[in-house]
């Protein structure tokens, strides 16, 4: 067996070695000349002060050594190795000062390559970072500012998921470990602290990436196209009768990258017309343009759910409520599936709907408190492909209702300004509540028929009496204050909402002039809260009304002015917005019907 495996071993080095014995065979006859100058030369192999060697990272070129406590960092004897014929500047012997902080050092091979790297030595107990480096990207450390700052190219990661390295003195120790996953979409800060207790220091560190290469927008006299960042693909409809052959679209891409054909270059486009993005890092995006002419009529109510079709469905609510829609509408209704979410097979869609409820099933829709996101499937959490279409047909007068667990598509698709790393503050919406949040969510059993779940429309509960809103036609109300929804046996349930806006409005609970405060900020009518809340406590519906007319001076200016589309949500399961039943009777089913129905209805006339 050992014979064997040495000859094999042989066999694999003749082979690796061949190739470039043919290559120098031939060397003569093509007069090729290698220039590239071999890198492993340039490197520094030790770098070492007073008999104690530090640790060189090769991939980052940084260096990082700590010395004894007391070390006079100011004078600093280093002992340094090289491969032979290779010098490095400072050189090896020098009395170096690294008390303000780090110092480069360059090397020079005798074949030309030179790389630099960056030194940083620290006493013992004194909190702070040596070295720091996400990837192969090594940051810059400002010791008097107590900053890094790291450059990353585009396809170094997900900037809202690195995974950095860094080196801190021995005797101190880190809030966050190296080596821990972070979001860096926003500055993040490390506390390093002295074993002695008493000393420490915080280091912000800021990412940049590289954009990578994209189209921000593609305009068309005035037609916006929906961008399809997943499939690479723009889609513009514009009035019948256009002449498509001649058109010089405006399109703006980041700054610094450029695009073939140029913005605002007369383009055919009786055929798709292929764009190419180049970014500052000379990566490309090739995008496939569509243009149409053609008056597309939007007639469809639209039922969105994640499967194929609708008997594919795996949440019980969302079949029964899609079945439901399909029966109603009849030859109006269209299923749409999260996949196929694009320009075209939205464009004949007047109002969509989007409901799941999944603590049953357990599919995977769980939150966070800090990333209610992941209620959603990728592709409709923020920044998602499907989310971008259906942001642009909400904005060119789409309108929608989202219920259960669908409710942070709000979020996504920028009506509601959200950023769940942050803690809540003026212009940070998120939500405050997060019951039954993780994905088997709660499922209460043996519930009695006269425990009556539903929403909360007392006068006060809103800033105006809205009980005789056209969504409550052919509804009534228990004891005149609640619009009951569900009193089944067994019932699943979320309860992730709002229950207030303290420290982000003024007032921000629990009247009704805070109710109106809310209204007038976000552009948007409230329509109840819990069905057992006796004031203005909490938001379990909610219209959120365009936004390119008619808003008050309050009106946040974080939110696009450009919502043609109204969207209705039911915040929140526990009012009993809940399709299924589980196998028990919910008395008030038609009542869930004829409330949608009028929801949708609603919508659907109003004009965009």
């Amino acid at each position: 067996m050992k014979s064997f495996q040495k000859l094999l071993k042989i066999t694999i080095g003749l082979f690796l070695i061949l190739p470039f014995v043919v290559l120098h065979s031939c060397s003569d006859d093509d007069n090729f000349t290698d220039v590239v100058p071999d890198f492993s030369q340039a490197i520094i192999r030790s770098f070492e002060v007073n008999g104690e060697f530090a640790d060189i990272d090769h991939t980052s070129a940084t260096i990082s050594m700590t010395l004894p406590a007391g070390t006079d960092l100011s004078a600093v004897t280093v002992d340094i190795q090289t491969p032979q014929g290779t010098s490095v500047s400072p050189e090896s012997g020098s009395v170096l000062d690294f008390s303000e902080g780090p110092v480069i050092f360059t090397t020079l091979a005798q074949n030309g390559a030179n790389r630099e790297y960056t030194a940083m030595v620290a006493a013992y107990g004194d909190p702070k970072i040596l070295n720091f480096s996400i990837g192969e990207n090594a940051g810059e450390i400002d010791h008097e500012e107590n900053t890094i700052t790291v450059n990353i190219g585009s396809e170094d990661g997900d900037i809202k998921s690195l995974t950095p390295n860094f080196v801190i003195p021995e005797g101190t120790s880190v809030d966050i470990a190296s080596g821990v996953s972070r979001d860096f979409s926003s500055p993040v800060v490390y506390t390093i602290t002295s074993n002695d207790g008493f000393t420490a220091a915080e280091y912000t560190v800021t990412v940049n990436q590289i954009e990578g290469p994209k189209i921000n927008s593609f305009v068309i006299g005035e037609t916006e196209g929906i961008i399809d960042n997943e499939k690479n693909t723009i889609y513009l409809s514009l009035p019948g009768g256009t002449d498509v052959s001649n058109l010089s679209p405006d399109i703006t891409v980041p700054e610094g990258q450029t695009i073939s054909p140029e913005s605002g270059e007369e383009v055919d486009f009786t055929e798709p017309v292929e764009y190419t993005v180049t970014n500052t890092e000379d990566l490309t995006k090739t995008y496939t343009v569509t243009v149409e002419a053609q008056d597309v009529e939007a007639t469809y109510y639209a039922f969105l759910g994640e499967q194929d079709d609708i008997d594919a469905l795996v949440d019980d609510d969302a079949k029964a409520a899609a079945i439901w829609m399909r029966d109603t509408y009849g030859e109006d209704f269209k299923y749409v599936s999260f996949s196929e979410i694009t320009a075209q097979n939205m464009a004949d869609v007047k109002v969509a709907m989007i409901y799941y409820l999944t603590p049953a099933e357990d599919v995977g829709y769980s939150a966070t408190p800090d990333n209610v996101s992941t209620l959603l499937p990728s592709g409709l959490r923020p920044g998602g492909t499907r989310a971008q279409a259906l942001k642009s047909w909400v904005r060119a007068g789409g309108d929608m209702l989202i219920a259960g667990d669908a409710t942070p598509l709000i979020f996504s698709i920028d009506r509601v300004p959200a950023d769940f790393s942050a803690p809540r503050e003026p212009g940070n919406y998120v939500y405050s509540e997060f019951g039954c949040a993780g994905s088997s969510g709660c499922v209460d059993t043996g519930k009695p028929a006269d425990d009556i779940w539903g929403l909360g429309m007392r006068p006060e509960n809103n800033s105006e009496d809205r009980r005789v809103h056209p969504i409550f036609d052919g509804l009534s109300f228990q004891n005149d204050e609640f619009l009951a929804l569900q009193n089944s046996a067994t019932r699943e349930v979320r309860l992730i909402w709002w229950q207030h806006f303290d420290g982000i409005l003024d007032p921000g609970c629990c009247g009704q002039d805070a109710a109106l405060v809310f209204e007038q900020t976000l552009n948007a009518t409230k329509f109840g809260t819990l069905g057992h809340i006796g004031d203005a406590f909490g938001y379990g519906a909610v219209l959120w009304n365009r936004t390119d007319q008619n808003t008050h001076e309050s009106f946040d200016d974080q939110i696009s002015n450009d919502f043609k589309g109204s969207i209705f949500s039911i915040e929140n399961t526990i009012v009993g917005y809940e399709w299924d039943s589980n196998g028990t009777t919910n008395d008030f089913q038609s009542n869930i019907e004829t409330f949608t129905k009028n929801i949708l209805d609603y919508l659907y006339n109003l004009e965009d």
